[in-house]
């Protein structure tokens, strides 16, 4: 697929759950949640520093995050239903990092480096575990 887009001087669009597939096939990667793109940016500086918990969520999901005949790590919760999304960020109700604005208002997208955006009021670094 690679060659292709490089002989036909075009974009490829990915729609993938599993953030591996995409660190060798992309140059930039948006991640989604509930329809609307939470973080984006260089492919690198997303799995190096992802800012959206719920993309940290995604890597610490991965296989090759988790220790040979370990449980994989899950995003504990449920998504929230799209016919009644709720009041504020849509990850909110997941979010260990959430607090009381995120459940009232819905944060905008804001510059977390060269290139890359999130929509979070508490970016940044991954849980203390």
């Amino acid at each position: 697929m690679q060659k292709l887009v490089r002989e036909q001087g075009t974009s490829l669009i990915w729609i993938t759950h599993d953030l591996s597939v995409i660190a060798g096939l992309a140059d930039d990667v948006a991640v989604m949640y509930a329809g609307r793109i939470v973080e984006q940016g260089p492919v690198a500086e997303v799995l190096d520093r992802p800012q959206h918990p719920y993309t940290q969520g995604l890597i610490d999901s991965l296989p090759s995050r988790n220790k040979r005949g370990q449980r994989l790590r899950q995003i504990t919760g449920m998504a929230p239903d799209l016919l009644s999304m709720p009041a504020g960020c849509a990850f909110a109700a997941r979010c260990s990092r959430a607090s009381q604005i995120c459940v009232q208002s819905d944060p905008e997208p804001h510059e977390a480096g060269p290139r890359q955006t999130v929509r979070c009021f508490h970016p940044g670094a991954a849980d203390a575990q």
